[in-house]
């Protein structure tokens, strides 16, 4: 069987020191170790300036370059993406180009020649056609999406193909599967023999292949032990282990696809409902509109005082996306986390100097964190969590949890 298999490694610009290096320890470290003592496998990975930048400025170099040494061998190939993570659908147009080429510009610094990515990781798998066309732009070749980006329905893909986004020439789209994807995301799986056994019988043929997207920090960090399944993958006699790029080489079938605007986290349910991108825009959710009024205002504000630093930099950093994740409460919620994103845009309006939209950025941070506090201490962020538990709960538990229910 063919499985090509795509890590996505980040941490975002205001985590702390700490967890980055415990999940040094417990994941990054481990990752280049398996692979350096197994020569057959591959993989396709994703690392954001972000963490790339963290990397470097915290002194953990020989993760840097043992990510560039198997680069140069060929064992793994990166992807472009966008530096700080931001959703890019949700921003302009100017600062989507702006974050793709920052992420370029330190990958290639710290990583240097073996940084020559040909495909790109939109942050989430939040994915739509102009995202592909800006990418096309930039000079990639694929872009990897969810398989609901096929169109809007889950299981639809046919797994032995190549798809093309039509228009755009030979631009191709990748889908990840999420049913196995989601499987190993949460622990499924224990070893190598149990992800075999689950798989559908036609992946043990030459005719298709597996591709799987996950989070990188699965592996020994959120699951400890399952980094073994991966060296056992790529040592198993039945198992080709490939990279993205490499699939149309194997697999001469071709598709041109319209693709739907979607995410990785995405239920045909919210799209039906005109929700593309759920865990970072919800219609409805108070600290969502507080905290995309902060943003716009940022934005605004940095324009007007002409991209001048120390702001320019508080904005890119600020558009990361886990401070509307954690504010979504679907499923998760956190307080810190959205109120560290809403002092970094509080830092982006501060530093242009501008008086009245500084007073109007101060009062929309406060009204962040006030909301978020009330919402966690009145029981409302659990009550929310639990209804998309309840409204999600068939699909949650076939294609995210694994088909266990717990």
């Amino acid at each position: 069987m063919y499985w090509a298999n795509f890590l996505h490694l980040y941490q975002p610009p205001v985590q702390e020191r700490w967890i980055v290096e415990k999940v040094a320890d417990e994941c990054y470290r481990k990752l280049v170790r398996i692979l350096r003592e197994n020569p057959g496998g591959r993989l396709t990975l994703n690392i954001n300036g972000s963490l790339t930048e963290q990397f470097y400025h915290y002194g953990m170099h020989d993760i840097l370059d043992g990510l560039r040494e198997l680069a140069e061998e060929g064992r793994i190939e990166f992807t472009g993406s966008a530096m700080y993570h931001p959703i890019l659908p949700l921003i302009p147009e100017e600062e989507v180009r702006r974050q793709i080429r920052l992420n370029q510009e330190i990958n290639r610094e710290y990583l240097g020649e073996a940084f020559q990515p040909r495909g790109f990781f939109p942050p989430e798998m939040c994915y739509n056609r102009r995202v592909a066309e800006i990418v096309k732009e930039e000079g990639f070749f694929w872009i990897i999406a969810d398989e609901i980006s096929y169109n809007g329905r889950l299981a639809w893909i046919a797994p032995g193909r190549v798809y093309t986004v039509k228009g755009l020439g030979e631009f191709g789209i990748f889908f990840k599967e999420r049913k196995y994807s989601a499987a190993l995301t949460y622990g499924k799986y224990r070893n190598l023999e149990e992800f075999l056994a689950d798989l559908d019988p036609g992946y043990r043929g030459e005719e298709t292949y597996l591709l799987t997207g996950t989070d990188g920090e699965i592996y020994g960090h959120h699951h400890p032990g399952l980094e073994n399944l991966l060296a056992e993958a790529f040592r198993h006699p039945e198992i080709r282990t490939c990279t993205i790029s490499e699939l149309p080489a194997f697999f001469p079938a071709r598709e041109e696809v319209e693709t739907v605007a979607a995410s990785w986290s995405t239920w045909e349910d919210e799209l039906a409902a005109g929700i593309p991108y759920p865990q970072w825009d919800f219609p409805g959710n108070q600290i969502h509109e507080l905290q995309w009024r902060l943003t716009n205002l940022a934005l605004a504000a940095v324009v007007k005082a002409g991209g001048e630093e120390p702001a320019r930099s508080h904005l890119d950093r600020g558009l990361h996306s886990c401070q509307y994740w954690w504010a979504s409460c679907r499923q998760y919620f956190n307080v810190e986390m959205v109120e560290k994103g809403a002092a970094e845009l509080l830092a982006a309006v501060r530093s242009t100097g501008d008086a009245e939209k500084t007073a109007e950025a101060e009062a929309l941070a406060a009204a962040i964190g006030e909301t978020a506090r009330q919402w966690r201490e009145s029981g409302y962020a659990e009550e929310l969590i639990r209804e998309y538990q309840r409204t999600h709960e068939e699909v949650a538990h076939e294609l995210t949890f694994g088909g266990a229910k717990k």
